[in-house]
């Protein structure tokens, strides 16, 4: 497999949605452990999580950001404690779900190795951990709401109330 990618939406605006990859008060509200910042291209990006089953545990000391553009995007060169040998690129994209909805943001993870195709092992690995943390970060929004594209039609996600 070339790439892992994975997808959820929010109920908040893009700078919300970015702010909780990029401010670590945030971070820690939805990852309930310690988180290291810098937000600049060459700055420290430290993420410290535990899931509560102990299906993994998730580190990235020695991360750094590649670059980023506020409310859009956001590109890490990935370490991690699974292979610190290995350096992979994460890309984060924050898009409106729709154009008329305010209130709705769709993140995208994109998930590869910086020289070759992940072998299949990473790969399943991979797509265990970034599910389990959108689904984290989904539930600390929209708590048990799973945004459906049904569900983009409604005013609230409009910003024009119920």
């Amino acid at each position: 497999m070339q790439f892992v990618h994975k997808s959820t939406r929010l109920s908040c605006d893009l700078g919300r949605a970015f702010r909780y990859f990029t401010a670590p008060i945030l971070m820690e509200k939805w990852m309930e452990s310690g988180t290291k910042v810098n937000l600049k291209s060459g700055g420290e990006y430290t993420l410290r999580l535990d899931f509560e089953d102990n299906s993994c545990e998730l580190s990235t000391l020695g991360s750094t950001i590649k670059a980023y553009e506020r409310e859009k995007i956001l590109k890490i060169n990935w370490k991690d404690t699974y292979n610190v040998e290995e350096v992979y690129d994460l890309t984060i994209r924050f898009m409106p779900c729709r154009s008329d909805t305010e209130y709705c943001t769709e993140i995208h993870l994109m998930f590869q190795h910086s020289l070759r195709q992940l072998n299949e092992e990473e790969s399943k690995t991979y797509n265990a951990v970034f599910q389990a943390l959108l689904e984290k970060l989904r539930k600390c929004q929209n708590k048990d709401w799973i945004i459906k594209d049904s569900d983009l039609t409604m005013s609230w996600l409009r910003g024009k109330g119920l």
